[in-house]
């Protein structure tokens, strides 16, 4: 059988966990693994299942305790210039109006 390069392997690891594959790369993958650690460490990697609702538990305290710290010193701010900004418009384009009346 012909020897497969580790990129390839890599390529191929996904099909080969779902058992995507045809019988012919399921061996040369199989072949490949038992001679690459590096691969096999991959593999063993990606056919374990991943815990994503403690994932999700993890994302959401931290964008919880984030937020509202983000919202106090920056979009607070920028809410601040922004009403600013929109009176000084205002009233320019009103003086404006009455002086040109």
């Amino acid at each position: 059988m012909m020897k497969m390069k580790c990129s390839l392997i890599r390529d191929l690891l996904p099909l080969y966990v779902e058992r995507d594959c045809s019988e012919v790369t399921n061996q040369l993958v199989k072949d490949h693994l038992e001679n690459c650690s590096e691969c096999h460490e991959l593999y063993e990697l990606m056919k374990s299942p991943i815990d994503v609702k403690g994932i999700r538990e993890t994302i959401s305290y931290r964008a919880d305790s984030i937020i509202p710290e983000i919202w106090k010193k920056y979009y607070g701010r920028l809410l601040i210039k922004g009403i600013g900004l929109f009176l000084i418009v205002y009233i320019i384009v009103v003086t404006l109006l009455v002086l040109l009346k």
